[in-house]
């Protein structure tokens, strides 16, 4: 099975796939992401603010699923692009946030997988992706 198959059939087995395509919440997912990157929001907080800046960047827009597979994929291939420049080995680094996910147990809230908090995970080891 492909990384990729592993990535789709995790998001099935917590139900993520079953309630379908919905362009505000994953936008929101990235930007949520973004926010988080920086450090300076928990997830509550960044998933707010998320919800809003997607909202205002998506309003009374209805993108060709043309546009939106392009950009969801070039948003990959960058994040990926962006890795390497830090010097880190992509595909070690995916694999090891997958595994930390993958650990990661909890339930649906409104739609999203709000995790235990205390729950023992996995913690991805970056310094053994570094290139």
């Amino acid at each position: 099975m492909s990384f990729f198959e592993r990535i789709v059939n995790w998001n099935e087995e917590r139900g993520l796939i079953e309630p379908g395509y919905d362009y505000l919440k994953e936008t929101s997912f990235i930007i949520e992401e973004l926010l988080e990157s920086t450090g300076k929001y928990d997830s509550w907080i960044a998933r707010d603010k998320a919800l809003a800046y997607a909202k205002e960047i998506i309003e009374n827009s209805e993108p060709s699923d043309e546009n939106v597979l392009d950009a969801w994929s070039d948003i990959i291939i960058f994040a990926i692009g962006a890795i390497a420049k830090k010097g880190y080995n992509p595909e070690k680094v995916l694999e090891e946030v997958y595994k930390e996910i993958d650990s990661r147990t909890g339930k649906r809230i409104n739609g999203k997988f709000v995790r235990d908090k205390d729950a023992l995970i996995y913690q991805a080891n970056f310094d053994s992706c570094k290139r």
